[in-house]
């Protein structure tokens, strides 16, 4: 236990302008760590202050426009085993604080073992795009805990821990990530300077760029990066099939439905399809009317939820509630009311209470029993 004695971990951070959630963040998880290390890259309001609050440790970096090189300086800034980085609009929920505190006690005494521990991400919808009851969370699984001095962090914007062939752990432990304010504007200026600087865009920098600018409803502009994307000989299979699927959102915008068809069963090419894939090809029926091809799609992403969620971001509502939730229009617009209401059940075992659903049962439960009286 004498790991555990001297401690364990160093929480490393970067930040900028984050008075408002700073403190939610470390009050999650001051308890676990054994040091936390305060970056700031030019805050004009109090976050330093509250930095401050916390620990001793608050340095500045001066901002350049590389957030793997700020990452890389917090990081040398730890003097733990192990370093843990979070951002400030993120935290760790009670049980998710139980978890890590189990799998420190786990660390302390078998550390030599480990290099690397994945955790998963949950991204909740940026303040402006509403807190419906019925909006996706996207989850994702990350590095998130390394051993000090061995790993170091790539790319000026979305960047990367590059892990290499270090023995790595995954854990069932998730991180909340709450984000306060959108970046597209930020992020695109970044990548446009990168891709300057660089001559060309390729790989990686290519599908963040395309991303942004889909973000930014540019859908020109992602649409020819999408496809550029996909002409390269290699690339990660996970961003080829986000490609893909963006893709089919940009041909919709443009009302170019072959296109858009297309674009989702291009995704085969490159892994078998996952639940979100599936709801595409069946929205695409849906709103053609096509009751049944529209059922089928969707009963198949059910049928893909068994597969696992993977390390490609996908929103864990269509591993969940949504196929149900969209089967259940389809049934009901096919007047198949029986099958309607038993998914729109199953909705409800993922959201107990939601009103919405809860509205739509009673409406499936009249028509239900107005067909036996007739019956009878």
């Amino acid at each position: 236990m004498e790991a555990e004695q001297q401690g364990l971990f160093s929480l490393c951070m970067i930040v900028r302008n984050e008075e408002a959630v700073l403190g939610r963040c470390l009050d999650s998880v001051r308890e676990l760590m054994d040091e936390i290390i305060i970056v700031d890259t030019g805050s004009t309001d109090r976050t330093m202050t509250v930095a401050g609050w916390y620990t001793g440790k608050v340095f500045t970096y001066p901002w350049d426009e590389d957030f793997a090189a700020a990452r890389n300086y917090s990081f040398e800034q730890a003097t733990m085993p192990y370093v843990i980085w979070m951002d400030a609009d993120e935290l760790l929920a009670a049980p998710e604080a139980e978890k890590l505190a189990w799998l420190k006690q786990q660390l302390a005494q078998e550390q030599q073992g480990v290099d690397v521990i994945r955790m998963g991400t949950r991204l909740s919808p940026p303040p402006a795009q509403g807190d419906s009851a019925l909006v996706p969370v996207h989850s994702e699984i990350r590095p998130r805990v390394v051993r000090r001095g061995h790993f170091c962090w790539q790319g000026r914007v979305h960047e990367e821990l590059d892990i290499g062939a270090g023995t790595a752990m995954n854990t069932d432990i998730y991180i909340d990530h709450r984000p306060s304010a959108i970046h597209t504007e930020r992020n695109l200026q970044i990548l446009k300077r990168w891709i300057t600087e660089e001559g060309k865009a390729e790989g990686k920098l290519l599908f963040h760029y395309a991303n942004e600018c889909f973000n930014a409803r540019d859908y020109q502009a992602a649409e020819a990066s999408y496809e550029q994307l996909l002409r390269e000989p290699s690339g990660f299979r996970g961003e080829q099939i986000t490609a893909c699927l963006r893709l089919s959102e940009c041909y919709r915008q443009k009302c170019e439905a072959e296109l858009r068809l297309n674009s989702l069963l291009r995704s085969f090419g490159y892994g078998l399809p996952q639940p979100d894939v599936c709801c595409g090809i069946a929205g695409f029926f849906e709103e053609r009317r096509e009751w049944d091809n529209a059922i089928f799609w969707y009963l198949q992403a059910i049928n893909r939820q068994t597969a696992g969620l993977g390390e490609r971001p996908v929103s864990q509502a269509y591993y969940t509630w949504l196929p149900h939730v969209l089967v259940s229009r389809c049934f009901a617009a096919a007047r198949e009311w029986q099958q309607a209401w038993q998914h729109n059940e199953q909705a409800l075992a993922y959201l107990p209470g939601n009103q919405v659903l809860l509205g739509t049962r009673r409406q499936l439960q009249q028509v239900l029993e107005e067909g036996r009286s007739r019956s009878e």
